[in-house]
């Protein structure tokens, strides 16, 4: 587990921004295209733990702010909070089932964007709009779930992570 302020996960960090913002857009399916930096977050939640998590979510929000996908700070108190949640799954959760990391993966993808969606466009949107992006959000987090395991790799190399086990003879 890394120090967040290392120069490994900040590098790691702008290359998951620049990657959401200019790259992920040309593989756009229907409009919608996944976000590396959720799945980061979600990455951080499984394998680094609570605390980290919020600290990952809020940079994540602020850089996604950044790039121009809405008010300052609105996504960052959003992915935060939504990271506390995460975090309680997280270690509720059957670790020997990897399905579950999927499901979860989905869930925080999708109430991240309905959420946006919410607190973006309150009293402005008409309830059929509001289904038709609520599809859109719904395919997001389908197409952002689909490249966990993708980034699930790349992370674990990236930080130097292996799944063996290392066992003591002698305390």
């Amino acid at each position: 587990m890394p120090r967040l302020l290392s120069a490994k996960v900040i590098f790691f960090f702008l290359l998951l921004a620049v990657l959401d913002g200019t790259v992920m857009p040309v593989f756009q399916i229907w409009g919608v295209y996944p976000s590396f930096l959720c799945l980061f977050i979600c990455y951080a939640a499984f394998e680094w733990g609570g605390h980290k998590t919020v600290y990952v979510a809020f940079w994540a929000g602020l850089l996604r702010d950044f790039q121009g996908h809405g008010l300052i700070g609105l996504e960052a108190g959003l992915l935060a909070a939504l990271a506390l949640a995460l975090d309680f799954l997280v270690r509720k959760m059957e670790r020997g089932s990897r399905w579950i990391y999927f499901v979860i993966t989905f869930l925080f993808v999708f109430f991240a964007g309905a959420l946006r969606l919410l607190a973006g466009y309150t009293g402005e949107l008409p309830v059929s709009m509001a289904w038709e992006y609520l599809g859109l959000v719904t395919m997001t987090a389908l197409y952002t779930t689909a490249f966990l395991p993708l980034l699930y790799f790349v992370s674990n190399r990236w930080f130097g992570h292996s799944s063996a086990k290392q066992y003591e003879l002698f305390p």
